[in-house]
């Protein structure tokens, strides 16, 4: 099934990062994790990929609307996305993707992203607070700078208001005069080891371009974690 949905805002951050904000259609429904397939309309953008991606839902499932974030570039889907108005129809297919909140509320959870990997982190994140499922999480989220990093102050608020969540941000390319105060470097066992006391019995979730994923698990590796408690989704970013 195919669903009709508006755009109703859209935030541009910086290194080309945008979130929209998209109403939901009257019986749309989906787990905290999925993506769905969005398709914009044709506005003179044409290439081979055509104007339909796969994107990953941010929002919870009980939040009123729909938020997506994606890194634009010159495809004719990204360069339609940059350009088109609010208010534009917008179609959206059945949400799909088992990257889902396990049943088992026992075992402590990491979550490690990288750049837009946070979408489904997010939905899953805002979704296990609201609930609340029991969950315990801790996110350790890498980016380049706070300025080109989505959904910086929801991941604050969660980490403060829920006790079972701890968000811990990265950043890589902070430079001179930065008032940010978090931690930075790349993401590393140490700073995991450091900020997670549960890092030893924790199941692990990868998220991001292929190259992070190759480097968080290569930095699981030499945690000792065992491959089986480490999920990981890839995004092309493309």
């Amino acid at each position: 099934m195919t669903y009709s949905a508006k755009l109703l805002d859209r935030e541009l951050l910086a290194g080309d990062v945008a979130v929209f904000r998209i109403e939901k259609p009257d019986g749309f429904t989906f787990k905290a994790g999925q993506w769905c397939a969005v398709t914009v309309p044709d506005i003179g953008f044409h290439d081979e990929r055509g104007l339909k991606r796969p994107l990953s839902i941010a929002s919870s499932p009980r939040e009123k609307d729909l938020l997506f974030a994606t890194k634009l570039s010159n495809s004719a889907m990204k360069r339609t996305m940059a350009e088109i108005k609010t208010g534009t129809i917008i179609s959206l297919d059945e949400p799909l993707g088992s990257l889902l909140l396990p049943e088992d509320v026992t075992v402590p959870l990491v979550f490690l992203a990288g750049g837009i990997g946070i979408t489904p982190f997010r939905s899953m994140l805002q979704y296990a607070a609201e609930t609340p499922t029991g969950h315990t999480i801790t996110l350790f989220y890498s980016n380049r700078t706070p300025e080109e990093t989505p959904f910086l102050e929801d991941l604050a608020r969660l980490s403060r208001e829920s006790g079972a969540i701890r968000v811990y941000n990265t950043m890589t390319r902070v430079g001179v005069g930065s008032n940010w105060s978090g931690l930075t470097g790349r993401l590393n066992p140490q700073m995991v080891m450091d900020n997670c006391r549960s890092w030893e019995s924790a199941a692990y979730y990868i998220v991001g371009p292929p190259a992070m994923a190759d480097a968080m698990k290569q930095t699981l590796s030499d945690m000792k974690i065992d491959p089986k408690r480490i999920t990981v989704e890839l995004f092309a970013g493309y």
